[in-house]
């Protein structure tokens, strides 16, 4: 099993090294080689413009690949895969809630007839930050 695994690597290695070449230098942090299946080949790309730009020199890759390969290449498949983000980034600005503005909203809260609404309105004014 640890065999089939590391070969799949190293193939998607060789596949990746072989298609680089024959696409734009800008190009090459957005797309990789992920599958090679049935003689089918599958690439994903991080944004829609490269699976585009991709699509167009199909030919040409399929070509390359097959004078490089043992195995055939019939189809090129091409899919997008949203890159994962690390960490959400926190907020430049924090919206502050008053002393006064807290006053103003529990002395709102408490002439609504509403109970849900009258209770959100007195959660968010105990978020005073001074």
């Amino acid at each position: 099993m640890t065999a089939r695994i590391t070969e799949k690597s190293q193939l998607l290695d060789k596949l990746n090294a072989l298609i680089l070449p024959l696409l734009p230098a800008a190009s090459h942090s957005h797309i990789k080689a992920a599958n090679y299946a049935n003689q089918v080949l599958v690439l994903i790309v991080d944004s829609p413009v490269w699976a585009a730009r991709l699509r167009t020199q199909h030919k040409t890759i399929i070509a390359s690949l097959e004078k490089e390969l043992k195995s055939p290449v019939s189809a090129l498949k091409i899919k997008f895969e949203q890159p994962v983000q690390s960490k959400p980034r926190p907020p430049k600005y924090k919206p502050s809630l008053s002393n006064d503005s807290a006053s103003l909203i529990r002395q709102t809260a408490n002439s609504i007839a509403d109970e849900d609404l009258k209770n959100s309105l007195l959660r968010l004014s105990t978020k005073s930050t001074q």
